[in-house]
């Protein structure tokens, strides 16, 4: 049939044209033979390596089926009819499908021993799919055979790839596709060289499907004669002079001639990603060669004979360098710049490039990491504020007058009042701990509370207190009315946490009270332990604020 791609026409209809798969074919032969049929298959393995063809061989030889004339020349079965349902599994994936072959599957074959379900690229099926064909996969119909195809069988339940017989197809070898394409280019009517025909299998990359597609291609472009030159330019490689001489610079170390040449094929326009590959490939070759492994290449004899002159008089190490930095330029950003090559090519003649050791920071380096902690420093104190914003809003005491009320110095100790005969004179109370005093014990426990990972608390001590009250086992601040409602209430909560705070400022174990605290001079009372001894407390505006006088030295109000 004119206009028939060649891979369609010459694909195999029988196990004896099966090429590179001899352990597989062997095996599905001798099942058939000794009628040893298993209820299903797994072919894997790369693409173009045969695994859908033998599929379809082996449906047919299962049945008897022979191919017939007229579908041979297509490579092409017989029909089998419905009794060969060819499903691909990469556009109906889901499980719709699946339960739709499971109900087909009951049904009997129509003419055919068996009915076989070929499922390619089954790693496609979505995990509701493959969980429904399990049970059919482990049981199915007497009459049912699985063929499951994939070229990534990893990507497959363990569950499936336990049920089924699972054949490997591994890549075909450059010697059997170059025979199999000769086969090919004889029937076909192509004069083409052995070394052509070389260049084809090794492009092809183990893929027969490949190889017959490029062959396809130079008979397209060359006609009926090919030569070597025609096929390199019809697959646009470069030529492997070009290759070989830039390999025989890098080997020698000579970098003029090594950009000469980089400079001669960028000037032909010649794609570097393909150049690139070239030049691995013979520096591999070189490595081989140079190790004593010449005998595991398949290469011409011209090109053995070219690879030894470039290799002689060069040692192993120099091959190992050379392939390491050619094989790591990146050229696929811009596949027309030699720049990648080229410093490959001088990194090989000069060295790599020196890793400078980790060291202490330079002077550059130490103002921006100071820089930086300070940065986190404010950060944090940011972080801190932040945390109080939720609160209610209060006036805060200005700091002028946290300051003049802290330098303000105490007044005087008042004059003993006369007393009554026979009564003994009383001593008005000690005064408690203010000014400078007061607010550098504050600052102390502020202190020990943000050791303490306590913050908020010790912001909510911050000019909104006093110590109205000092004693050996108590501590009693008074809180301005602005920051009664709020800053008092989060402080009773952490009670324990600022009482701790305070044991540790003052040396001794301290229990801390909070009390309301007017903001004129006099104190509020309720503070305990501070009434006087033998006298009763009163909650009265008048006798609070008497009482708070006394303890800060003022005079007591004697009424007639």
């Amino acid at each position: 049939m004119s206009g028939t791609v060649l891979y369609r026409k010459w694909r195999p209809t029988d196990f004896d044209q099966v090429v590179g798969q001899e352990t597989v074919v062997r095996t599905l032969e001798n099942a058939v033979a000794q009628d040893k049929i298993s209820h299903a298959y797994l072919f894997c393995g790369p693409r173009g390596t045969g695994k859908t063809t033998t599929a379809r061989i082996l449906a047919r030889a299962i049945n008897g089926r022979t191919a017939s004339t007229a579908t041979a020349a297509l490579g092409e079965t017989d029909d089998l009819g419905f009794d060969l349902v060819e499903i691909d599994a990469a556009s109906n994936r889901g499980i719709d499908d699946i339960r739709e072959l499971r109900e087909r599957a009951n049904y009997r074959p129509g003419s055919a021993r068996y009915k076989v379900y070929l499922i390619d690229e089954v790693h496609q099926l979505t995990g509701a799919a493959a969980d429904a064909l399990l049970k059919t996969l482990e049981e199915p119909p007497p009459h049912v055979v699985f063929i499951l195809a994939t070229t990534d069988p990893e990507a497959l339940k363990p569950t499936i790839l336990s049920r089924c017989q699972r054949f490997d197809f591994r890549r075909v070898g450059v010697d059997d596709m170059v025979a199999r394409l000769r086969a090919i280019s004889e029937s076909e009517g192509i004069e083409i060289p052995d070394d052509a025909l070389r260049l084809i299998a090794r492009e092809a990359t183990g893929s027969l499907r490949d190889g017959v597609n490029l062959l396809d291609q130079v008979w397209v472009m060359c006609g009926s004669s090919v030569t070597l030159e025609a096929a390199q330019e019809a697959l646009g490689l470069s030529p492997d002079a070009r290759a070989m001489d830039l390999v025989s610079a890098a080997l020698r170390a000579k970098l003029p001639e090594g950009l000469a040449v980089l400079a001669a094929v960028q000037e032909d326009a010649i794609d570097f990603g393909r150049f690139k590959r070239q030049v691995v490939t013979h520096l591999r070759h070189a490595l081989l060669n140079l190790t004593g492994a010449a005998g595991t290449l398949s290469l011409s004899a011209p090109e053995i004979e070219r690879l030894q002159e470039v290799c002689e008089g060069v040692e192993a190490p120099a091959a190992v360098t050379a392939l390491k930095a050619f094989s790591e330029a990146d050229v696929r950003r811009d596949p027309y710049q030699p720049l990648p090559l080229e410093l490959a090519l001088a990194s090989i003649v000069y060295g790599p490039p020196p890793v400078q050791a980790a060291s202490a920071p330079s002077r550059q380096q130490r103002p921006q990491r100071q820089q930086r902690s300070d940065g986190q420093r404010r950060q944090g104190q940011r972080r801190e504020q932040q945390s109080t914003r939720n609160l209610p809003r209060v006036q805060s005491q200005p700091q002028q007058e946290v300051a003049e009320q802290r330098q303000r110095p105490q007044q005087s100790t008042p004059p003993r009042q006369p007393t009554q005969p026979g009564s003994e004179p009383q001593e008005p109370a000690a005064p408690a701990s203010a000014g400078a005093a007061s607010g550098d014990v504050l600052d102390q426990i502020r202190t020990a509370l943000r050791r303490r990972n306590q913050g908020l608390i010790a912001t909510m001590l911050n000019g909104s207190c006093r110590i109205t009250a000092q004693s050996e086992d108590s501590l009693t601040l008074g809180f301005l009315p602005s920051y009664q409602q709020v800053h008092m209430q989060k402080v009773v909560e952490a009670s324990e946490a600022v009482s701790a705070a305070a044991s540790e400022v003052l040396r001794r174990p301290v229990v801390v009270k909070c009390v309301p605290f007017d903001g004129s001079s006099s104190a509020s009372a309720g503070a305990p332990g501070t009434s006087q001894p033998g006298s009763q407390p009163d909650n009265r505006p008048g006798v609070i604020g008497r009482e708070a006088k006394s303890r800060f030295g003022a005079r007591p109000y004697q009424s007639n």
